[in-house]
């Protein structure tokens, strides 16, 4: 059972200022997001559906354009890889206020629910993807992109040496490899 709703603009907003004021790509907005909502205690008040990249609601779009609108956050769009941009979301000075606001007034049981978001701070958009899918495979259903972050080489890259000894005594263990990672994650 859920602990309590969040307002996925309020959501946005403490994301933002959890990240250091900055998120690139609209997906990994969204499966920030997702995580909270399938991973975490609190309830997010958006209407999520599989989409091209996993889970995905128009909500964040419209509240992105509102707070682009009150000048609360600015939406850029850099290139990143050949003829492919991303879009780099980030607070404004009036934008960081109301989310320092929003962050600081959190309770406690809000502040461990986001703490699952700890360990995606220094990673790569496809590992945040890659987590999402892993964990909730019915979110990539009509995924574009499944059958790329399911191959066995961009999740277990470079198995060898010492990480090959790792993989090998998970699985001696007789635990699941999945539990394990789960686990991991957590801390």
């Amino acid at each position: 059972m859920k602990l309590k709703k969040i307002n996925l603009g309020d959501l946005i907003f403490i994301l933002l200022y959890k990240y250091g004021g900055e998120i690139k790509g609209s997906t990994t907005l969204q499966k920030l997001i997702d995580i909270i909502r399938l991973d975490s205690d609190l309830e997010v008040d958006a209407n999520y559906s599989p989409y091209d990249y996993g889970d995905f609601t128009t909500e964040v779009d419209d509240i992105v354009q509102v707070y682009q609108d009150n000048n609360w956050l600015t939406k850029n769009k850099i290139k990143f890889q050949d003829e492919k941009r991303i879009d780099i979301y980030r607070l404004t000075p009036i934008g960081n206020k109301i989310a320092k606001t929003l962050s600081d007034n959190l309770l406690t049981s809000e502040l461990r629910a986001l703490n699952i978001l700890d360990k995606f701070q220094n990673k790569e958009q496809k590992e945040i993807i890659a987590f999402s899918y892993f964990w909730y495979p019915k979110t990539a259903i009509n995924s574009k992109i499944k059958n790329d972050i399911f191959k066995k080489t961009s999740i277990f890259s470079n198995l060898e040496g010492e990480l090959e000894n790792e993989y090998n005594s998970i699985i001696d263990s007789g635990h699941s490899i999945k539990e394990i990672m789960r686990e991991s994650w957590r801390y």
